[in-house]
């Protein structure tokens, strides 16, 4: 678990600044289980962040995630073993869009706890022989798409909402799935992490692959402390048919539990 800090503040200074504060909260949690046969593997990841502006009455939202991800492999030592795997994605507290109304700000509720809320099962095959790099193939999953039906009740007909339709809940998709970690030590205090995540929807727009990439750099200092840069590129033509593009950068502190 560790926290990732950043801090500007400005006094009389003449080029211009605003002063901020914003602090994000990160932790993962690994859970493996190894046995002759079958090995089962549970990672938990979250991030929650928050931001405080000068002029600003209200912490603003920075970063919010929450993923669960489960693979249950069979070993051997065969290059590629079999493998499923389950996989949770949503957010921990709820979102919100300021707006302009008559000389005052409104807020708009626009996401909150599975709203939306990914989850995928995939069956295929997984290629792992070190700790550095292993990739799943699942030529075979399935993906629900679950919100709040207070997010869609008032859609136009044409219009969806993460990709469930108006009036809906639920969006229903059938595919395949690649995922691929590698975590490489770029020098004794260097680490450079990726995990890609590849789904495509058989059942309407193939073609459109939905794309979730994130690499971490981690220079750490001492036992304590380390610099963290972050960049995360996401395609989902569902939610947004554009790419999206998340970067942090700042000094982590390791708390020890």
């Amino acid at each position: 678990m560790s926290v990732l800090v950043n801090q500007s503040s400005f006094s009389n200074w003449l080029p211009g600044g605003i002063s901020n504060f914003s602090g994000t909260l990160n932790y993962a949690f690994d859970f493996v289980y190894k046995g002759k046969e079958w090995a089962w593997t549970t990672n938990v990841i979250g991030a929650l962040g928050y931001a405080k502006t000068q002029g600003r009455k209200r912490f603003q939202k920075t970063e919010d995630q929450l993923e669960v991800q489960s693979q249950f492999a069979r070993t051997s030592k065969r290059a590629w073993d079999v493998a499923f795997s389950f996989n949770l994605k949503t957010q921990h507290l709820a979102a919100f869009e300021e707006k302009q109304d008559q000389d005052q700000q409104a807020l708009t509720r626009i996401s909150g706890f599975f709203s939306p809320a990914y989850l995928r099962l995939g069956a295929g095959f997984r290629h792992q022989k070190s700790e550095k790099f292993q990739i799943e193939i699942n030529p075979i999953m399935a993906r629900l798409i679950i919100v709040d039906k207070a997010f869609t009740q008032n859609l136009p007909a044409d219009a969806t909402y993460f990709g469930v339709a108006a009036g809906q809940t639920v969006r229903w998709e059938a595919g395949g799935a690649v995922n691929m970690q590698s975590k490489l030590t770029l020098a004794e205090n260097i680490t450079w992490a990726n995990r890609l995540n590849l789904v495509s929807n058989f059942l309407e727009e193939a073609k459109n692959v939905d794309v979730d990439f994130i690499s971490t750099f981690n220079l750490r200092v001492n036992d304590y402390l380390s610099t963290v840069f972050e960049i995360q590129w996401v395609y989902d033509d569902n939610a947004l048919a554009d790419l999206q593009t998340r970067q942090v950068f700042g000094l982590s502190i390791q708390v020890p539990l």
